[in-house]
């Protein structure tokens, strides 16, 4: 890591770090607090918006980035993306502190999060065109504005649904941050490197406040920025014509919240209920019903993100014509690893997936 780097890691590190217990503060001046209920792990009501330490990190790490080191910043395109991604992710924040004070109905929470997605894609955050494996470009048009915008949705209420435990959303974010950084050194994505390093000391900056001491929660400010942040520079580093294997890599990448997602939808589909109705069937209360500690059950899903992250580093060093062998091979392994989990889950908890006959019941995830 260069010297620029490590100072604007430290930056975002120690502001992120400093500024949390101020929003502590804050919120308990203002009563944005998170109240205990049948669903939720904590005892006892717990401040919001620690995800305002990351905006401040973030914007620390940008003005440090332009002031002290403007070299770093010598292309009108790279600020221009930068202070895009930003704004966006500041809209999504306003969002999520709105939604923590006031409950806000899913319904308008969806419409807004894809009102601001549209807008980022507008503004170059988008897939234009897939490079083939074996040669040649294909075009995709509107449809791959269309396909961003979902991407962005569907990254954005991952990270949303999985932060359910002390520290754990910060720490997948920080290992899906890692791996970008990691994957973007070779060859050198300029862009992707800056967000990648002020996410990760911001993440890190965070988790002493949060991490199984209950004194602040990131909340839907810090979870739906943190989403859109991973998005958004997936998609930057995608806009010059995508691989199968650069589209495949944040699928490996963040693999434990996307398929938390996706079981949410199809077990919430099947019940006939809404999306975005909280229960508590996520990865972290199932693992919590198996005997695990809150502690426990966050460092194993870390130990899985951190497996994941180092696959798609590897992977990505792999040639373009074994993309899809590999991401084939990972989705089998994915699907594989859920079927033996659901098998020992039942196997210690009797009776599990057998109510109301539906045989999908245990396996889905959903926001505690």
């Amino acid at each position: 890591m260069s010297y620029e780097y490590t100072v604007l890691f430290c930056m975002s590190f120690g502001v992120s770090y400093a500024v949390t217990p101020w929003l502590r503060r804050l919120a308990l001046c203002l009563e944005i607090t998170d109240r205990p209920d049948a669903r939720k792990v904590h005892t006892h009501p717990v401040p919001y918006l620690g995800g305002l330490a990351f905006h401040a990190a973030l914007v620390v790490v940008f003005l440090t980035g332009i002031l002290g080191f403007p070299y770093l910043f010598d292309d009108s395109t790279l600020i221009f993306r930068f202070l895009v991604l930003l704004v966006i992710a500041a809209g999504f924040q306003i969002l999520g502190i709105l939604d923590d004070a006031l409950h806000l109905r899913p319904s308008h929470k969806l419409i807004v999060e894809a009102g601001l997605s549209w807008i980022l894609v507008q503004c170059g955050f988008s897939i234009s065109q897939l490079t083939s494996p074996f040669g040649g470009t294909i075009p995709v048009g509107w449809i791959g504005d269309v396909l961003s915008v979902f991407w962005i949705l569907t990254i954005v209420n991952a990270i949303n649904f999985i932060d359910g435990l002390d520290g754990l959303a910060a720490g997948v974010v920080f290992f899906a941050a890692l791996a970008n950084w990691l994957i973007a050194l070779h060859p050198w994505q300029h862009f992707i490197c800056l967000i990648s390093l002020a996410v990760m000391g911001a993440t890190l900056g965070f988790l002493p406040h949060n991490l199984s001491r209950k004194k602040i929660f990131m909340g839907d400010a810090g979870s739906l920025y943190l989403g859109v942040l991973l998005a958004g520079s997936s998609l930057a580093s995608n806009v010059k014509g995508a691989t199968v294997m650069s589209l495949s890599l944040p699928l490996v990448i963040l693999g434990i919240p996307l398929l938390d997602t996706v079981l949410t939808v199809i077990r919430r589909g099947r019940a006939g209920t809404h999306l975005f109705q909280a229960d508590r069937e996520h990865i972290h209360h199932r693992l919590l019903r198996l005997g695990f500690t809150d502690r426990q059950a966050v460092w194993f899903i870390y130990g899985l993100c951190f497996l994941l992250a180092m696959a798609a580093v590897l992977a990505s060093h792999l040639p373009n014509q074994y993309a899809l062998l590999f991401l084939f091979l990972f989705l089998a392994a994915l699907v594989w690893g859920g079927i033996v989990f659901r098998a020992f889950e039942r196997r210690l908890v009797p009776g599990l997936g057998k109510k109301n006959g539906d045989e999908l019941s245990p396996s889905v995830l959903s926001k505690p």
